[in-house]
């Protein structure tokens, strides 16, 4: 007796927490959000990636969600497959044969790392195959983990990045925490400086400062550099740019954004009016269109710089917000309309659909204002260095290009064609290794002239530990000059051990 699983159906577009079969076709065109196991004649042969080949001889199992999870956990290279097409009903069988199949052939991939990195694991090796000639699979697992981490080739001079967001309560707390990633083997922090409209920074006045922060003897940008020199961390001034708050349930208190309570006429508005964003549940975002929205932006940034010994400074949310239709995108604020007319001679209220030309050029013209403030950001920057600071401009993006131009008007591949960035940081928020790899040799493959930091999240997706180290691995054989782990809160301590003996070993 197997495990079990319904099948939700068979072919079609795979949905939310839906195991699907696909056969007698090319490809299962799935999205990179889910799981797929390849067999053939009864056996799984792999399992991983998504938009698998389906074979002449067998089907592919895609999961998304508990269906993805079941399959991460129950389904391996020689397990056999079958489905009871009468039932809806796909069934697994881990036998002694299909184990013995598996951690022999993982054994073998151990022996050909060992070589290959020149690092001395025989006496796992010597374990691991003793276990197997015994019958005795339990314990395999852990130890092929142990050695895979131990065969693990640690990349000099690479930039080894961590998003954070700062809840520290005191000066050692931060001490602490910054201590705790240069153990890690982490170099760059990049510091929550300024989040949905508040700052951490005590010496900007442009947005408030938290109210946790009021009335302490320190600041925090203050303690994360000091710490940062004390520890050989670079720190970078993280924040969210045109993304400045969440509805509030109290009206009362404000809309639930301090600088939109204040300039209202700077909030991007959606057809009806409204300042709240569904898309993305909430959210609030100020108008890119409004020249006077860049300069204070912009403005906000030089003080920063002025009053700190910042490494550098990320612009993330540099984009629109999620447009996925007309009712839902923003632009149709008296300014915009006015100013896309002038510009093209259409009057965007009378669009109806997104699948026309004059909604590209819509998406078209408000990239164009994101872009101009971009380029705001490099000239200010390079007035910096010309003085002498080194400083990095870097921007977390959205990894494929197409969708973030259609869907958020965000053109980083014109800003790294301009050459105004100095990394990229791209979200390849991924469950499988593979798909990362494909995401981010894309991407270095097109753009390569300017480096390419991957931003990965098996912490924080509550991944197994070891897919961590996996994804190093895959942004390295793609071409990445580093990584970004999204986000320090979920690195645990396990976590840092494991990166130390292996990927961040040196």
């Amino acid at each position: 007796m197997g495990m079990e699983y319904k099948i939700s159906h068979f072919g079609g577009a795979r949905a939310a927490d839906e195991l699907v079969i696909y056969e007698n076709v090319a490809r299962t065109g799935t999205n990179a959000y889910g799981v797929e196991a390849v067999v053939e004649n009864g056996i799984a042969v792999s399992v991983g990636s998504n938009d698998r080949a389906v074979p002449e001889n067998g089907f592919v199992v895609s999961g998304h969600g508990s269906a993805a999870l079941f399959i991460k956990e129950n389904i391996f290279e020689g397990v056999k497959v079958s489905i009871d097409r009468e039932k809806n009903v796909l069934t697994v069988i881990n036998d002694d044969e299909a184990k013995n199949y598996y951690y022999t052939k993982k054994l073998g991939e151990i022996k050909q790392r060992s070589e290959k990195a020149k690092m001395d694991v025989s006496n796992l090796i010597r374990q691991i195959q003793q276990l197997i000639d015994e019958k005795n699979y339990e314990p395999c697992r852990q130890l092929l983990e142990e050695a895979y981490y131990r065969t693990c080739e640690s990349k000099k001079g690479e930039i080894r990045a961590v998003w954070h967001r700062p809840l520290e309560k005191s000066p050692e707390e931060i001490d602490a925490c910054v201590k705790r990633l240069a153990d890690a083997g982490f170099n760059m922090l990049l510091i929550e400086t300024i989040y949905e409209g508040y700052s951490i920074a005590a010496r900007c006045t442009d947005m408030p400062l938290r109210a946790d922060l009021a009335g302490k003897d320190f600041d925090m940008v203050d303690e994360y550099i000091k710490a940062g020199k004390k520890y050989g961390v670079e720190i970078h001034a993280w924040i969210e740019d045109f993304f400045v708050g969440i509805e509030s349930k109290d009206k009362s208190k404000g809309c639930g954004s301090p600088i939109i309570d204040q300039h209202p006429e700077w909030a991007a508005r959606k057809k009806d009016g409204s300042i709240y964003m569904r898309a993305e549940p909430g959210y609030i975002y100020l108008n890119a269109a409004l020249p006077e929205v860049r300069v204070f932006l912009r403005d906000m940034y030089q003080k920063l710089l002025d009053e700190y010994a910042f490494d550098g400074i990320q612009l993330d949310y540099i984009r629109y917000p999620l447009s996925p239709s007309v009712d839902e995108s923003v632009g149709f604020d008296d300014y915009s309309v006015k100013a896309f007319k002038e510009a093209t001679g259409i009057d965007i209220r009378t669009v109806t659909t997104t699948d026309c030309d004059e909604w590209r050029r819509f998406i078209l013209w408000r990239a164009e204002n994101v872009t101009i403030y971009v380029k705001m950001m490099y000239d200010l920057a390079q007035s910096y260095k010309k003085r002498g600071r080194k400083l990095m401009l870097s921007t977390a993006v959205f990894g494929n290009p197409d969708e973030a131009l259609r869907l958020k008007s965000q053109n980083w591949q014109l800003w790294c064609q301009n050459g105004w960035l100095d990394a990229i940081f791209p979200m390849a928020y991924l469950p499988d290794a593979g798909d990362v790899y494909r995401e981010v040799k894309y991407m270095v493959d097109n753009f390569g002239n300017i480096p390419n930091i991957s931003g990965i999240s098996p912490m924080y997706s509550r991944l197994p530990v070891i897919e961590s180290t996996k994804q190093v691995e895959a942004c390295r054989a793609a071409g990445a000059k580093g990584v970004a782990f999204f986000c320090a809160a979920n690195l645990t301590d396990e976590q840092i051990e494991k990166l130390k003996i292996g990927v961040f070993r040196e």
